[in-house]
């Protein structure tokens, strides 16, 4: 018997990167999931390269290998009629939906606020902020129905919890998933129904080579940014299976009382001292 035997997950940002390694997972443990990318072309305004539809599809084969039901749904979760069509299709074809992981994000440009682009900002809250609001919005129905049990994680950021500069349009909509994950739990709270907010530290997925890319810089410069970053002394970055096993927990009854909470998982990066240095 795995935790989640009998359960339905639905996760954006699904192809790739921690979405992936959140998707086999759930699927190892006995769910079945709905996977949502938005597959070619442009994040807004941004020119990341996003999944790729064969990522898609072959993260969704890898989970029926794992002899369970898996969805490839392409979605922009900016755009609402593909979101509500998303999740009416999952719910419809998996059963219903028991769990929600809202993880489809962008990484913006770095730049001094007042010289951000009106576009710029406005791709980077739709997709970061909007696009999760959208998220629950439409599949929040579904779970509801399910009954009581259901839970929701919210991934946002250490710099949903802290400033970080030249990002304050990514620290903004970060934020802004904060304070909808736990409002949601009070909402949710009379359902049965727990929501919770995830803030990873730097973590190494697809998106680290399109952000190096998108703000000229090669790989090994952006890592060198995360260099020292933690108290752990862990590397610059963690796996992008790194904060699976924090998700997993909150999403199972073992975190049947934990509701309205952020977790930071960043090796504590968030409350790394400024004059931070190995003693002795």
């Amino acid at each position: 018997m795995g935790r989640f035997d009998g359960k339905v997950a639905l996760i954006t940002g699904g192809a790739r990167g921690q979405g992936r390694s959140h998707g086999l997972a759930l699927a190892r443990e006995g769910a079945d999931v709905a996977l949502l990318d938005i597959a070619k072309g442009k994040a807004g305004h941004h020119t990341y390269r996003t999944a790729e539809l064969s990522d898609l599809e072959r993260t969704a084969e890898d989970i029926r290998k794992l002899g369970r039901k898996a969805l490839g749904i392409q979605c922009d979760v900016t755009d609402e009629a593909q979101v509500q069509a998303a999740a009416d299709k999952a719910a419809a074809e998996l059963g219903g939906i028991d769990y929600v992981i809202a993880n489809a994000a962008i990484y913006p440009c770095f730049g001094e606020s007042w010289k951000i682009s009106k576009k710029d900002w406005d791709s980077t809250l739709d997709i970061d902020l909007t696009g999760v609001w959208l998220t629950c919005k439409y599949t929040i129905p579904h779970v509801i129905a399910r009954g009581r049990g259901g839970a929701l994680v919210l991934v946002s950021s250490m710099a949903g919890i802290k400033p970080l500069p030249y990002n304050s349009d990514y620290v903004a909509a970060k934020h802004g998933v904060v304070g909808l994950g736990l409002t949601l739990a009070i909402e949710l709270g009379p359902y049965g129904i727990r929501s919770n907010v995830l803030c990873p530290g730097a973590v190494d997925t697809p998106m680290v080579d399109a952000v190096a890319e998108e703000n000229s810089l090669t790989r090994e410069q952006l890592l060198g940014q995360f260099e020292n970053f933690d108290l752990l002394d862990v590397g610059a970055m963690k796996p992008e299976e790194s904060t699976t096993p924090a998700v997993l927990w909150m999403l199972s009854q073992d975190a049947k009382f934990y509701t309205g909470q952020v977790l930071t998982l960043d090796a504590g990066a968030s409350i790394r001292p400024v004059a931070w240095g190995k003693q002795g």
